[in-house]
């Protein structure tokens, strides 16, 4: 049993649900693709199904939207030269003298922006391979129209089974800030539960635990998050904040030991509960893919609070014992980790 329980291992590892994912999406894509040039009638409906295992194979979902572009503008530029060279040798010029010279700014382009080097690959299929039946300006439309079939039927499988290794890891890290939350609250709070705060240490190291898997299966699906104007979904940077967070949580422990409960209550205690609110608000924020403005200016603004009152607590007793030092540190420590994964406006401008 333990020699077939490693070898399941040694699969998985090999080829687990990942690798089952990006199989699932590229035989989804190829019979899209290929259902798609058949409904359409193209005959080289195989170009489409070429896009789209060149769209799909890409090892970033950014690498794969540029190749898509570049992929259609490239066959939308040879397919426009090849009209204009249709429209020269339909008055008697000969095709490869055609070819030659259009080949010319193509290439130039292709050097200057490899990545359009299918405009010269256009070129050759409307010149130089003799058309069917038909008109000769329809292999252009086809060419163009096959691109296109093959770059959409890449997005429409990436869409019907898209990758859930990050939707993991952002779940991964709420669940960490709600456990230490608690925890932290707990300690707060001056009451003494030991089996509690256990299963809440626990729980926050089986939640980073989880979400060092996710990150680990985002880059084996080669997960790239395209980064938007009014948003930097950072949420691999988050780790190192989970870990100090959690070794925080820790020296508050043994901060708040050296205080009686009813002292840490009434210094600590309604700090405490803020501050598990604030964890609370900032694991709503983290748990989805999509930015949450409100709840983000939620979460900076109980920061700011949480600062002033701290600031206004060392005013009022001096020099203050280990336990409100520590929770200074979580304070910043938080604010860090929200100005890391979503950085002010005005950072990003």
């Amino acid at each position: 049993m333990t020699a077939i329980t490693r070898t399941r291992r040694q699969v998985r590892a090999f080829f687990g649900a990942p690798e089952a994912r990006r199989l699932l999406r590229t035989l989804m894509s190829c019979a899209i693709s290929y259902a798609a040039a058949r409904l359409a009638a193209l005959p080289e409906g195989y170009w489409a199904l070429i896009t789209t295992l060149v769209i799909v194979t890409q090892p970033s979902l950014t690498q794969a939207v540029d190749i898509a572009r570049d992929q259609i503008i490239g066959a939308f530029i040879g397919a426009v030269v090849g009209v204009l060279g249709i429209f020269v040798m339909e008055r008697g010029a000969p095709p490869l003298a055609v070819f030659s010279v259009a080949l010319v700014p193509l290439a130039a382009l292709s050097a200057k922006r490899p990545a359009f080097r299918l405009a010269c690959v256009t070129l050759v299929i409307v010149v130089l391979i003799p058309s069917g039946p038909g008109s000769p300006f329809e292999r252009p439309m086809h060419r163009v129209l096959e691109i296109l079939i093959g770059a959409a039927s890449s997005f429409v499988a990436s869409a019907l089974w898209p990758n859930r290794a990050l939707t993991s890891a952002h779940r991964s890290v709420a669940d960490t800030l709600k456990s230490l939350g608690q925890l932290i609250g707990l300690y707060l709070s001056g009451e003494i539960d030991d089996a509690r705060a256990t299963r809440l240490e626990t729980q926050s190291t089986d939640a980073q635990k989880a979400f060092d898997d996710a990150l680990k299966e985002a880059e084996r699906e080669h997960i790239i998050v395209l980064v938007q104007n009014h948003r930097a979904d950072a949420i691999d940077k988050a780790a190192p904040f989970l870990r100090r967070l959690h070794s925080d949580a820790l020296f508050l422990a043994k901060a708040v030991s050296c205080l009686d409960r009813e002292t840490c209550a009434a210094r600590l205690g309604t700090t405490g509960r803020e501050l598990q609110a604030l964890f609370e608000t900032l694991a709503s924020v983290l748990a989805s893919n999509h930015q949450d403005d409100a709840k983000v200016a939620r979460a900076r603004a109980s920061v700011e609070t949480l600062k002033r009152a701290l600031a206004m607590q060392e005013a009022a007793h001096g020099a203050q014992e280990v336990a409100q030092f520590v929770v200074g540190l979580i304070v910043a420590d938080l604010e860090a980790l929200m100005v890391t994964i979503y950085p002010p406006k005005e950072s990003q401008a």
